[in-house]
């Protein structure tokens, strides 16, 4: 009987409001993809917008059942998914599925982000069928954790303890301190590796970088991940102020899926149906030529949209949600710091309109400046940490 082959590295990152989770995990999977050509390397997650993520890099990847939630309050909440099988019910599926791709491929090590259980503790199953395999479990930490119940709680610590070999932490102390590797000890009981941010756009461009190397230049990009309460509120706010902007800047783009929702892309659609220098674009590869191409952005505070625009250079309006963990308002006041006055921030539930004309005409009419004191070697140093467990 001819033996099959062991995956080198098993990517694992749940899917749930955002993209941060899946952009972080397919940023090091392609690096070790471009560091390391002669590893077999596999992605796996819900998050339904992967492709789109890894572009042309030749980084493989697996899609489970996608989980779907709304917000309440701040508070995220699960719903039916696409499939319509219940939060519940889909957990207790995906489970089962991640447990048979570790008995399967049979990975030497499994990176997993955020949590050591997975959401709603889907990986559970799968670091005990790993056991007979001897696979290396490794953590991977955002720069600032939040208050995430699920990270703090002993049951992840107990399974970090039993099953997991090390911990990265996908952040720079120089910007924001100790405190948050000093609360990953604290919790795992073993020190992080300090990798820096990781720029999932930097990894896309060096392995799509012909299709970008030349474009029109436009006023700027808008990126709306997904729908919170108020972002319905915050579009009729912004479709004013583009209506008074001149054209002669450029046009708008904005990225947002209209077909999540019938009912919401509707009215998307004629919100800014009478704006015509402002574009609205599916969520794809069209992205990254026009943020690499803009004079500005308006985007949401996730740790992907921000490292988006450290890589692009260019000002941005980031737009903050109030959520109760906090983990945004945190992080973006960190680097705001050494952002060399790029950065602005209104809040998606109070925002003046007078107050968003004047932060776009501003940002219209400012040069390109990089973001200084900032580690962004983040998806290299964990390929390189990876690649040093294996051997």
């Amino acid at each position: 009987m001819v033996q099959v082959a062991r995956l080198d590295i098993l990517i694992y990152a749940h899917d749930g409001r955002g993209l941060g989770h899946a952009s972080r995990s397919i940023g090091v999977g392609m690096a070790l993809r471009r560091l390391f050509p002669e590893l077999k390397v596999l992605f796996v997650s819900g998050c339904s917008l992967s492709q789109e993520l890894i572009g042309a890099a030749p980084l493989d990847w697996l899609k489970l059942p996608s989980y779907e939630t709304k917000v309440d309050c701040g508070k995220s909440i699960g719903i039916p998914g696409k499939s319509m099988f219940t939060d519940e019910q889909l957990g207790q599926l995906r489970a089962k599925e991640l447990a048979h791709l570790v008995s399967l491929y049979k990975p030497r090590l499994v990176l997993v982000d955020h949590t050591p259980q997975g959401k709603h503790k889907e990986l559970i199953p799968a670091l005990f069928a790993g056991k007979g395999n001897e696979t290396l479990w490794v953590l991977g930490v955002r720069g600032v954790v939040g208050a995430v119940k699920q990270a703090r709680s002993e049951l992840a610590g107990n399974l970090f303890k039993d099953h997991y070999h090390a911990l990265l932490w996908y952040g720079d102390s120089s910007v924001l301190g100790t405190s948050h590797c000093e609360q990953l000890q604290q919790q795992y009981e073993i020190p992080p590796v300090e990798c820096g941010y990781v720029l999932r756009l930097a990894e896309f461009d060096f392995w799509n970088r012909r299709s970008f190397a030349k474009g029109e230049s436009v006023a700027g990009t808008i990126s709306i991940p997904w729908f919170g309460e108020k972002t319905m509120d915050f579009l009729i706010v912004l479709a004013g102020v583009l209506k008074k902007i001149s054209p002669s800047f450029g046009r708008w783009l904005l990225f947002v899926d209209t077909k999540q929702s019938a009912d919401v892309g509707r009215k998307i659609e004629k919100l800014f149906k009478e704006i015509h220098h402002c574009q609205l674009e599916p969520p794809g590869i069209n992205y990254v030529s026009t943020l690499l191409h803009s004079k500005t952005a308006v985007i949401y505070g996730g740790y992907n949209s921000l490292m988006d625009i450290v890589y692009a250079k260019i000002p941005a309006v980031v737009i903050l949600r109030a959520m109760q963990d906090e983990e945004q308002q945190i992080h973006l006041q960190k680097l705001k710091d050494v952002a060399g006055g790029t950065l602005s921030t209104v809040s998606e539930t109070q925002v003046l309109a007078e107050e968003l004309e004047r932060l776009l005409l501003s940002n219209l009419q400012r040069n390109k400046l990089p973001f200084v004191s900032l580690n962004i070697n983040g998806a290299a140093r964990a390929a390189e940490h990876l690649q040093g467990l294996l051997s």
